[in-house]
């Protein structure tokens, strides 16, 4: 095809074919990214839709859908993603934003709803998309926190372009809870849950782009997260909230006898599946 002479319609069309078994999606996957090649939105795509797109920008996009067809995902082909409210830039350094985190959101935004300026943790943050979302929705106080530099890095910069000149966003690289000082209202965590067997299993084509500190969370799953909850309540003040993401069996291994907290909600997503747990601090 020559690319100086193709439409928009017929780019897309031929796309769509192209990633049908490379993708769930085809014919979004095709459009987000020869939008951003084009530099418009989807509306704005299907504005041109009877359009040439222009030498440079089917070069564009055929480069594009070539690293997709050798599955990298769009997002970071795009270094876009939406979450919650905002788009979020995004590499691989970083886990891609999934909707279902949009929960633990959702719970904060809640048990923020009508308090004063509160203290808020988001660790293993990543992109920083929880915690910045909770800031959207709350004007809380922030600080991000991940074990890795890179993933800090990427947090800056999506703080930096969603709070301009915010002075109460504040970031710490740390293990855990290793160099975090403070108390807060309510901590936040979609750490690593996958397996050894769901490494094994799962993380193929796409998601062996991410980086895999983001998914193994020990031999169950569930280890990183156990150790959360068993320090967490020392950073919670007092009737301050822990909300955290599971795994697919992550429900299976949450006990009530963690110290001074309240296991107080099991969220489900659309699916009926055990999304996020919800703890309080009792003492």
């Amino acid at each position: 095809m020559n690319t100086s002479e193709s439409k928009v319609g017929p780019l897309i069309d031929e796309a769509e074919k192209k990633l049908k078994n490379i993708s769930a999606t085809p014919r979004l996957d095709a459009e987000i990214l020869l939008a951003k090649a084009l530099g418009t939105n989807r509306f704005g795509l299907f504005t041109k839709y009877n359009e040439e797109a222009g030498k440079e920008a089917a070069e564009l996009f055929a480069s594009f859908l070539e690293r997709r067809i050798n599955f990298e995902p769009v997002a970071y082909i795009t270094n876009e993603k939406e979450f919650f409210e905002d788009t979020f830039f995004v590499d691989n350094r970083v886990l891609i934003p999934r909707p279902e985190s949009e929960f633990i959101v959702e719970k904060a935004a809640a048990l923020l709803k009508n308090t004063e300026k509160s203290d808020v943790l988001d660790i293993c943050c990543g992109s920083g998309c929880i915690g910045l979302s909770v800031k959207r929705a709350s004007g809380c106080r922030l600080t991000l926190s991940d074990i890795s530099a890179d993933a800090v890095e990427v947090a800056k910069i999506n703080a930096a372009r969603l709070f301009p000149g915010s002075t109460d966003i504040s970031f710490v690289q740390s293990d855990l809870f290793g160099t975090i000082s403070g108390k807060f209202d309510i901590i936040t965590a979609n750490p690593p849950y996958l397996s050894e067997n769901d490494m094994k299993n799962f993380v193929v084509k796409e998601l062996g782009f991410e980086p895999e500190n983001a998914f193994f969370g020990g031999r169950t799953g569930f280890e990183i997260t156990g150790k959360i909850l068993g320090s967490v309540h020392s950073f919670l003040k007092t009737g301050g909230y822990f909300i955290t993401e599971l795994g697919f069996e992550g429900s299976d291994f949450i006990n009530k006898n963690y110290e001074n907290l309240e296991l107080t909600e099991i969220i489900k997503d659309y699916s009926g599946i055990n999304r996020a747990a919800v703890f309080r601090k009792t003492l």
